[in-house]
């Protein structure tokens, strides 16, 4: 009898610590999402770096075909490992505030 408490304990606690560990996935990431100007895009590797250092990848080359070097964008990203993914990049309005990431060049 004692010996299978133990072993209840034991899988109980196994379970409990696991679960937690696995609540966000395999690889959750943290979002982020900035307004920033490009300063370089490598069309080859689908990757965008902007003025701040930030580099960004894409498995869409459609998403760089219409940016030019110099643009103000909005962009939004997962940071996964040590890799910013793009989720979406859309350029900026001349007149938008650089600190209202929510105004972009539609309105949106």
């Amino acid at each position: 009898m004692r010996y299978r408490a133990l072993l209840a304990t034991m899988v109980l606690g196994v379970a409990v610590s696991f679960g937690s560990a696995m609540a966000g996935g395999p690889d959750a990431g943290s979002a982020g999402r900035e307004v920033g100007t490009i300063s370089y895009i490598d069309r080859a590797a689908d990757i965008v770096q902007l003025t701040n250092g930030t580099e960004l990848h894409t498995m869409d080359a459609r998403m760089l075909a219409s940016l030019k070097e110099g643009m103000r964008v909005l962009v939004d990203f997962v940071q996964t490992n040590d890799r910013n993914e793009l989720n979406s990049i859309t350029p900026v309005a001349p007149g938008a505030a650089v600190d209202a990431p929510e105004a972009s060049a539609f309105g949106e």
